[in-house]
């Protein structure tokens, strides 16, 4: 039985400051975390990353918690309604009134840059002639620190986590919920779990299809800070997908780019990587996008022998498939 699926994913960003940190006097600087080397390397924090992956849950219709959040002075108190909204489920929640909190099936690295952060810089200027004033008042300058990079990224799902919502996790002592729309409640053997322990369990097509869609809002990920002037796809130009009978991110540090004259993958990294778990997996797949690597031929020929190797649309709806072949 597959508990978990591991995606590994490249994305490019040509110019831009996705996930900035903080400004110093007149600069907007970009998050970084410096290397063992003393060099730094460019971020995006996962927090962004979840946001991110949110936001195109709702462009794909998906209706989220959030609106329904009640807001108590400097807390906000969720809906805990799981079984009702897709955030919920998949990201969990901290509901501090009723001690009640779920943790995240779905876990989620930080973007890291594969290349040095070089120290660019943009420069932009707010006239003040463009509100009254004469051009001898000049106007507002400022600064962001860019860069263009290459990252690296990895989610792990748990997928027997997914649609699965504890007792603990939506009500509390003095509260028995009523059996929601589409769950049905199941009683936990008392060996595993303790005396007294209950679930709601989602219908599992229900469940299939939110994991589903979580492919889909990566195929179509996007976003971050300044975007009105910074604009970044961030979608995959590279992504594997594995389904595997443990949880592990398996690609978290198995994703290496050298570049000449072109971005090279070092493939056998990732055929290193999967052999770990020979026993422990069912399947795995590829997608490349077309000519963006200088190896494509090698790459394809690499990883061909531990998996499929397919377009990155090809490769997102590959593992939609196996999710509905896998149906209960």
């Amino acid at each position: 039985m597959n508990r978990a699926i591991a995606i590994g994913y490249l994305t490019n960003v040509s110019l831009g400051n996705v996930n900035a940190s903080h400004t110093e006097g007149n600069v907007m600087v970009a998050k970084k975390v410096t290397l063992p080397d003393g060099s730094t390397v460019p971020y995006v924090s996962g927090q962004a990353i979840r946001r991110m992956l949110r936001d195109r849950l709702e462009d794909l219709d998906w209706q989220l918690s959030e609106p329904f959040a009640n807001v108590d002075g400097q807390e906000v108190v969720p809906p805990v309604q799981p079984w009702k909204y897709i955030d919920e489920d998949l990201f969990g929640y901290m509901d501090t009134k009723q001690n009640r909190r779920r943790t995240s099936p779905v876990r989620v690295s930080s973007l890291i840059g594969l290349f040095r952060f070089q120290g660019d810089r943009d420069l932009g200027t707010r006239s003040f002639e463009k509100f009254g004033e004469k051009m001898e008042a000049g106007g507002n300058m400022f600064e962001t620190e860019i860069y263009a990079n290459l990252f690296k990224g990895n989610i792990l799902i748990e997928i027997d986590r997914v649609g699965f919502y504890l007792d603990l996790e939506i009500a509390d002592k003095k509260k028995k919920l009523a059996v929601p729309q589409n769950c049905r409640k199941e009683d936990l053997p008392e060996e595993k779990w303790g005396k007294g322990r209950w679930a709601f369990i989602l219908d599992e097509a229900e469940k299939i299809n939110r994991v589903k869609a979580l492919h889909e809002s990566l195929k179509y990920l996007w976003g971050g800070g300044r975007t009105a002037r910074m604009l970044a796809d961030l979608s995959p130009r590279f992504i594997a997908i594995m389904f595997l009978k443990v949880k592990h991110p398996v690609f978290l540090e198995a994703l290496k780019v050298e570049y000449e004259t072109g971005f090279s993958l070092k493939s056998q990294l990732i055929v290193d990587a999967i052999n770990k778990f020979e026993g422990k997996y069912e399947t795995v797949v590829f997608g490349v996008e077309p000519e963006f690597f200088e190896n494509e031929d090698e790459i394809k020929d690499t990883l061909g022998k531990v998996g499929e190797v397919l377009t990155i649309n090809e490769a997102i709806d590959f593992a939609k498939n196996k999710l509905s072949k896998n149906k209960k």
